[in-house]
This record gives structure tokens, sequence and C-alpha cells, in this order.
């Protein structure tokens, strides 16, 4: 078992220990003791034992093992697993470091290079904590993050395939521009370009290289990537600009806010949300105009938004729940910096804690795109409690609360979540989830089943999957659910 360097690409949480990579005789070496540990994990002992016993001329053959049950065994006999407390982390794959499940025919990719089997090298990184299931799931084990399995859908695989092709440049351009005093930034950008185009051919020919294919996948081999060559958080300048504008703002946004009477506030705090969301460096559409307009802004966002009756329309419904009793504690799922977690998130943050609910806001554990982390919401939150009396003393009489999610990943899985997060959310009785933007909400968790209410909001930011879900550009998903008796 080969150990290399610390990596800097899992696709959940922000402290990596070690990285692994195991080729495939040591991985058949200790089979026995994976169908061990895939018993003690709840892994797919079946499925394990079935594919990797088929013979092939005397020799073990792999022929397809990426599922929870396969990779949750490795991680559980990597090496220092057993001196270790394996309670104490998580293992994530690493997709800028792992080959894929490799073609016996070079013609299919050509920039693979040919050999005996059929499974090449898997690359895992240890991460500093240890991830769990959100105990509001209503069934963790039926729980699928993703809302389109790509290897199923080849028109949609094809579109995002050439989707994430075409934005390579600009992606490029970004991390290049990130590093402005590094003289080697071009030659490494260059190098991520190279690698990530490589594994989007690889995801043409074979679907199935890294498992189920999904968007989620995708971004998160990207964000791989980008950490591979150094580029860690290739908007920072971005958001620490969009905050510090965003700031400036906030006491005028919340005074507005306060002058409206009570209903056409809370059809006001829903607007600013979705209005927020907009400012996604990670989609062309927006991204497109934050580079032509500088002065594009909150407002701006507003009048961008699909006028109701929405694609997704359940505010109604969500306004006569706020009618009845306040809810006890909302988990908020937040997505982008700047105006979004600023001027979109606190204000309605703020509301439910005039209401009298609690509230846990949860960032992402380390960067990926324009996404707020948690450390800057820390020095959001602080910098808003300076001018906001309610969230200050949230804050100071932990009303308020701010967590890490565990990932780093620009979509959001309810199954690898940051244990603190799971344990605060069980502690202190969360009766609401709040899951905001297209990665967190639509293309991962729109139809997750939650034991309580939940909202699921996003503004539709592609102008294809908007068609696809029957809308255009920037319409709004506000999706409302309460769970069955």
């Amino acid at each position: 078992m080969a150990e290399c360097g610390a990596s800097g690409g899992g696709s959940s949480g922000d402290s990596l220990d070690k990285s692994i990579t195991l080729p495939p005789d040591e991985i058949f070496r200790n089979l026995e003791n994976a169908k061990r540990f895939a018993i003690d994990i709840g892994g797919s002992l079946t499925k394990l034992a079935y594919y990797s016993t088929v013979q092939h001329k005397g020799e073990v053959q792999a022929l397809f093992l990426r599922h929870e049950g396969y990779l949750g065994a490795i991680g559980a006999f990597l090496k220092g697993a057993e001196q270790d407390n394996p309670n104490q982390y998580s293992w994530g794959e690493n997709y800028a470091g792992s080959s894929g499940l490799m073609s016996t025919s070079p013609e299919l990719c050509p920039t693979q290079r040919t050999r005996s089997g059929t499974f090449d090298l898997l690359e895992m990184d240890r991460l500093e904590r240890p991830l769990v299931n959100l105990p509001l799931l209503l069934d963790p084990s039926s729980y699928v993050p993703d809302t389109v399995d790509l290897t199923d859908d080849a028109l949609a695989r094809k579109y995002w395939l050439t989707c994430f092709e075409e934005a390579l440049d600009g992606v490029v351009k970004r991390a290049v521009a990130s590093q402005p005093e590094s003289a080697d930034a071009a030659e490494r950008a260059e190098k991520f370009r190279q690698k990530y185009w490589s594994k989007l051919q690889t995801l043409r020919h074979q679907p199935f290289a890294y498992g189920t294919l999904t968007v989620r996948s995708l971004l998160d081999t990207r964000e791989h990537c980008l950490n591979e060559f150094s580029f860690p958080d290739p908007y920072s300048k971005v958001k620490q600009k969009e905050n510090g504008i965003a700031l400036k703002y906030f006491q005028g946004v919340v005074r507005a806010l306060d002058s409206l009477g009570w209903e056409e506030r809370q059809l006001a705090l829903v607007k600013g949300l979705l209005a927020g969301n907009v400012f996604d460096w990670g989609a062309k559409a927006v991204s497109d105009v934050l580079e032509s307009d500088p002065q594009f802004g909150f407002e701006e966002a507003k009048r961008k938004l699909q006028e109701r009756p929405w694609l997704v329309d359940s505010f109604n419904k969500w306004l006569q729940r706020l009618k009845g009793p306040p809810h006890k504690c909302a988990l908020i799922f937040a997505d982008n910096s700047g105006i979004d977690i600023i001027l979109g998130v606190f204000p309605f943050v703020r509301e439910l804690l005039f209401r009298g609910t609690e509230v846990i806001l949860a960032c992402n554990s380390g960067p990926a795109l324009n996404d707020v982390t948690y450390s800057e919401s820390l020095i959001v939150a602080d910098r808003i409690a300076a001018m906001d009396p309610v969230v200050h003393s949230a804050l100071q009489e932990e009303r308020l609360l701010l967590v890490q999610t565990g990932s780093s990943s620009p979509c959001l899985d309810l199954s690898r979540l940051d244990q603190g997060l799971a344990v605060l959310a069980r502690e202190r009785g969360a009766d609401l989830v709040v899951i905001e933007g297209m990665g967190r909400a639509v293309h991962t968790n729109y139809h997750a089943a939650l034991r309580c209410e939940s909202l699921k909001l996003a503004v539709v930011k592609n102008a294809w999957l908007a068609e696809r879900l029957g809308g255009r550009l920037f319409s709004v998903i506000f999706k409302y659910e309460v769970p069955a008796e």
C-alpha cells in the first residue's frame, strides 16, 4: 500500500491527514478483511463478494466495485486504520488521483494506458472529522442525494459533459487571476485544464468510470483537480470583495424590510433569498453578467426573477404556516458568499430569530466555487452583529449557531455531514430544514424526504435545465414540504 503526500481535494472536509493510493493487487490481498469490514460498516457484502470473486485465467478480476459498500470497505482497512480510532475521521475518494475503471479497449479512450486489469488506482483522502447521516432524514437507507443519474440519462450526460468542457476556459482564467503573484500559476492552471479535460473524455466513453455519474461528481472532480494543482480557493478575492460591498447595504435592506407589513415582509424576505441566490459564479449565465456589468446588484437580481406564480410555488402554503406557532429550531444550509449570505440569508435568519426560532447556520468546511465557508461566515456574522442588535444578542445567547457541514462541495450529501452538526440538530430539536441553491436543492436533495418541515429554494440559472423542468432561465423553485402524518 503506497502512501502519498497529503492531497488537497477531498469531496468533504477541510483538513486532510494523509492520502492513500491503492494498487489493485493490494486491494485483493486484503479481500477477506474487506468483507469483514463491509459487514461492520453496513456495506454491500453480497455485491462485494460477487463482483470480487470472478475468476479470469486464474486471477481475480475486478469488474465493477464502485458502490458504497466497496468504498466503505476500502476505507475501513486503509493504512493506519488499525492503529487509529476510525470513529475520529472519515474517508473520501479523491477523483483527481483516482484513475477510475480503466478500459480494456484502448481505442475507446486513447488517453488511457493499456494494462491487464480493468481497475487502476483508487486514491482516498482521510478527512479529519467523522461524517454521519443528518438525523432528520426520513429513511437514511434509501436516501440518494443526486436528483439525476447521468449514467442512465444519455441526453443529460451529453449536455453536462459539454457544459463542463465549455466552462473550462473560464475556470482556468479565474484560477490564474486568483494568484497574481505566482510565477507558475498559468503553467499549473494549464495542467489542471489538461487533467480535468482528460477526466471528462474518459467519462464520455465510460460513464461508470468513477461509479454513478452525476452533476455533483463532475463538480467535485473539478474541485479535486483544482486542489491538486494548488488552486484551493480560486474565488477567494472575489468573495472578499463581494462581502465588503454587500455589508455596506445590509442595514438599508433591513430597514426597508422592517417598514413593511407582516405579510408583505414575508414575501420580500423570500424574494431576497432568491435574489441573493442569483449571485452564483458557478453558473455561466450569471458569471457572464457579473463580469460584463460590475454594477449588477441586489435590486437588479430581483428584477431577473421569474414573476409569480413560480415554476414551483409553495409560498402561499409557507405563509399560512408562518401564521402558526414559531418553529423551535431551523437548520439552514447556506450557498454563496456576498449578496447571497449577507442580503438574502441573514435577513431571513433575523426574521426567524425575531419569531423566537433558534437558527443553526451551516456552511461548507472548505471552499468550492464562491460558496461561503464556515470560517468566512464567522467573519460575516461578527460584522453583521456589530450593526444589528437582533443578530448580536442571538449570537451572545447561542440562539444563532454557526457550524460547518464537513463538505467542500457545491452540492450537499445529507448522509455525509459533520458529526457536530448532526448532534446539534438533534439536541436543539430542529424542526425546519432550509436548503438553498441549485447545487444543494436541485442537483441534490430535490427529492430528499425529511422527518420535519423543509424549504428547498433556488433560482434556475441554467437555460437547458430550466427548459427541461418546464421553465425558462431564472425560473424560481420554492418548495415547502411537510412530512406525512
